[in-house]
């Protein structure tokens, strides 16, 4: 198309100005009713709409054209109402070309919608009824649009309504597939209803939009068994289901736009893309590819790097602990602290694939040095620090604190949980490696009970006493040691300087050299007294130790000490 002739250019621009004014501007209190419709009475026309009708239908084309070539021009806005409803006989590549230059730009908003609506679906209805079949795929791109952006529009008096484009779809399912979208989307807030806009033509193939509404209509980051029944159905009848769950995990605007908003526990405030991404985590797993799996990994450590502070923001909580939540399930892991049911009758190498999702996680906040046999296990956020901790008996705990050292309240960990997932997550996923080291160890200990084995105090102090996990289970045992002033008995201590001492049950403590001789206190060998003591002195302190050295009935650990135990802020896993 050549460009304007230079009398045509001048004529347009001459009957905006006398619209507009010499600087046109949409929000300019000027009644845009006046301008965009045409009323019956030519009277009451625009300066543009006499414009137009003035023009043969060929300047029409020409003029419509270049209006249209200008992807970010607005400032024409009563040109191209007035072009919508003019007859200007466009041919079917003509239209083309319109729909075209309505579609470049990438920038979705209400008003790039609105030009959509307009010039180039009217060139579509003067168009017959056979040859709009060809314009199918982009009309689906301008209704999506319009489903997503129309609602922000304040000037839509001049173009197509959406009912009238909506006929414009020659296919019945496409109209059926439209009034669905318009059901799942209408109590969300228009603005994230922008993740349909990347999920493109697809969602009007068959059986999409029923697997979107399903996935939308999760309630809870750990969904009861009969909605995963409902997506497994879903799954199995839908080819098309594996496209879909990868656009929705892999989706990203840049951030919910939501960070302003304070998050509380809950799904609350959740948007369209966060339930539609929390759905489709769980619907990967289910579908045991791995790439799928993969993605909902990467989809938590992309929307935790998103965050402009502290926590995550409202609209990324429910999804990103859905989808760790929905990794332990299919791993067969417990999720967040607590056991939960495993994912059933998943294909082989799906436990893999979760576990190998959940350790990309782990590595991004708990980096290991390679080759290392050390688990890392403090990680630090907001005014907090929670980290793995050995107890005394054996179980590992994960320990959260404040800035003041206090455990944290129940309340501050059911938030924490929400506002922390990927940070809580990583720790979490430790646990059970540093259960395993802990199990090891008091195998070990009890094996130097059975055999009595002695150890240089230099090597105690090394290898048990200064060790990060065999450490706190020695201090829970009564050792005896062979010093130049005889035979010591107590439970370890470290002294200053790193020096080794046993506390006994007088509550004194007896320096231990590194040449002195250590092995576990057996009571085989002690009389009833000593036992009695050492009763008495475990049972006062509520010690509960990694290898029983008294017999059963005789350690009983009081209420205060389980209280303490069971302090707000920790989680146990291991031996009880």
């Amino acid at each position: 198309m050549p460009p304007l002739p230079p009398a045509l250019r001048r004529a347009a621009a001459r009957a905006r100005r006398r619209d507009f004014g010499i600087v046109p501007s949409l929000d300019s209190g000027v009644p845009l009713g006046v301008f965009l419709k045409a009323p019956q009475d030519p009277v009451h026309w625009s300066h543009s709409h006499r414009f137009v009708a003035a023009l043969e239908p060929g300047d029409r084309r020409r003029l419509g054209l270049a209006l249209l070539s200008d992807p970010h021009g607005t400032k024409d806005i009563c040109l191209e109402a007035a072009l919508t409803q003019h007859t200007c006989g466009w041919s079917p590549e003509e239209t083309e070309r319109l729909l075209e230059l309505s579609l470049l730009d990438s920038d979705h908003s209400h008003r790039r919608v609105c030009r959509a609506l307009g010039l180039p679906l009217a060139a579509v209805r003067e168009q017959e009824p056979s040859e709009r079949a060809r314009y199918q795929p982009q009309i689906r791109r301008i209704m999506l649009g319009a489903l997503v952006h129309h609602a922000f529009s304040r000037h839509c008096e001049w173009h197509l309504t959406d009912c009238t484009a909506a006929e414009l779809l020659g296919l019945p399912q496409d109209r059926q597939a439209l009034d669905r979208l318009r059901q799942i989307v209408r109590k969300w807030y228009a603005r994230s209803n922008r993740i349909l806009v990347a999920l493109g033509p697809r969602v009007f193939e068959p059986g999409v939009t029923h697997l979107l509404a399903t996935l939308a209509s999760i309630d809870n980051f750990h969904p009861a068994p009969s909605w995963l029944s409902r997506v497994r159905k879903r799954l199995e009848t839908l080819p098309a289901a594996p496209d879909v769950l990868r656009t929705l995990l892999s989706f990203d605007d840049g951030g919910s736009g939501y960070d302003a908003m304070l998050p509380e526990c809950g799904p609350a405030y959740a948007v369209l893309e966060d339930t539609l991404a929390a759905g489709a985590a769980w619907a990967a797993c289910l579908t045991g590819d791995p790439a799928l799996i993969s993605l909902v990994g990467e989809r938590v450590l992309r929307r935790a790097r998103a965050r402009t502070r502290p926590g995550l923001s409202a609209g990324d909580t429910l999804s990103v602990r859905a989808a760790v939540t929905a990794l332990n399930a299919a791993a067969g892991l417990p999720a967040l602290g607590r056991p939960r049911a495993a994912l059933t009758g998943l294909p082989t190498g799906v436990a893999d694939a979760a576990r190998a999702a959940l350790d990309t996680i782990a590595d991004a906040y708990l980096p290991e040095p390679e080759g290392s046999d050390e688990v890392a296990r403090v990680v630090s956020f907001e005014d907090y620090t929670a980290s793995l901790t050995v107890r005394p008996h054996g179980s590992v705990v994960v320990d959260v604190r404040d800035s003041a050292g206090r455990p944290v309240t129940p309340y501050t960990m059911r938030r924490l949980n929400w506002l922390f997932v990927p940070e809580l997550t990583a720790l979490r996923h430790r646990l059970p490696r540093l259960v395993a080291r802990a199990d090891h160890e008091r195998g070990v200990l009890e094996e130097l009970l059975v055999d009595s084995t002695g150890l240089a105090g230099a090597r105690f102090r090394s290898r048990w006493l200064e060790h990060a996990v065999a450490g706190p289970l020695v201090r829970a045992l009564i050792w005896e040691a062979d010093t130049t002033d005889g035979t010591r008995t107590g439970l370890p201590v470290g002294g200053p300087d790193g020096r080794v001492l046993l506390r006994d049950t007088h509550r004194e403590t007896h320096e231990i050299a590194d040449t002195d001789t250590l092995r576990l206190w057996n009571p085989a060998r002690a009389d009833q007294a000593q036992i009695s003591a050492w009763r008495a002195v475990l049972e006062r302190e509520g010690v509960r130790q990694p290898v029983r050295q008294l017999p059963v009935e005789a350690v009983r650990v009081g209420e205060g000490s389980a209280k303490a135990r069971d302090a707000a802020g920790t989680e146990d896993a291991g031996p009880r």
